[in-house]
């Protein structure tokens, strides 16, 4: 029996503050994104299931079309709108940078709230990395921006003969064994950590760690620290990861990637997570 009060686990309900906190959040995204050139796009809710990235992932949900297509609830806003974007909108617009708020959903029953900006340009990712320090500066929250480089970690995975999928599951210990110069990378927090390593690291990594380093510049974030052998949680990004979290709270992950052959850049803020977070600090 299923009460009258009760919602599907998952799925998001706002009301009262929780509700005017998220439509504050939503404002000041907005203002902040019109005033910086971005333009505003609604993916649709549903999806062909072919467009979905890797259509296998089990927490699609799928469902069928009148005409028996397979189509799912919008897993991820980013492969959605790069894909309308370059080949919907096509020669209709000569727009770069889009921003959305809009859910994403997965199986079973997960609503996620999200504000996205997609930049079709990957040279544009100092704006975007400056854009949210603005915006957490903004919703007056100082939460750690981490940095981190999906390339540094392919490099190594190629020094030492194993796929990435081989790497990300050897230990902690199998990974220190394997190459010296791990367990100094193992060791990078701080700027300072990182030049200082990169003196000494192998030259196939100077490159990628030197865009690490130039990455902390582009915002002038206090309260920065590198991962140089983090994994990045979606598997489209490609180059610099940088994620802003304070505790278990992620508000923000964004990065480099490459979808439909366009090298682009962008970030999402975790919107539900943001407005617990600033109910629980007021």
């Amino acid at each position: 029996m299923i009460l009258e009060h009760e919602i599907p686990q998952g799925t998001k309900l706002h009301f009262g503050l929780s509700a005017k906190i998220k439509r504050k959040i939503e404002n000041l995204a907005c203002e902040v994104f019109y005033q910086n050139g971005f333009e505003e796009i609604l993916t649709p809710f549903f999806v062909y299931l072919e467009h979905q990235k890797n259509f296998s992932n089990r927490d699609i949900i799928r469902l069928s079309s009148q005409n028996n297509h397979q189509i799912s609830l919008r897993y991820d806003s980013t492969i959605d709108a790069i894909r309308i974007i370059t080949k919907r909108l096509g020669r209709a617009t000569d727009q770069k940078k889009w921003f959305y708020i809009q859910p994403v959903f997965s199986y079973p029953t997960n609503e996620i709230h999200q504000i996205g900006a997609e930049c079709l340009d990957a040279s544009e990712l100092p704006e975007l990395l400056g854009l949210s320090a603005v915006m957490m500066r903004k919703l007056e929250i100082a939460p750690i921006l981490q940095i981190s480089n999906v390339k540094i970690l392919q490099l190594c995975a190629r020094d030492l003969g194993v796929d990435m999928q081989t790497f990300r599951r050897m230990q902690v210990e199998d990974i220190l064994k394997s190459a010296s110069y791990l367990a100094d990378l193992l060791k990078v927090q701080t700027r300072e950590d990182l030049e200082s390593f990169a003196k000494k690291a192998p030259e196939f990594l100077k490159g990628a760690l030197e865009a690490m380093s130039a990455s902390a510049s582009y915002c002038n974030y206090e309260k920065t620290i590198f991962s140089p052998l983090d994994f990045a949680p979606v598997d489209y990004y490609n180059d610099l990861v940088f994620r802003m979290f304070a505790g278990n709270h992620t508000f923000l992950l964004g990065g480099k990637y490459t979808i439909e052959g366009t090298e682009s850049c962008g970030f999402g803020i975790y919107t539900d997570d943001v407005v617990d977070y600033l109910i629980k600090i007021s």
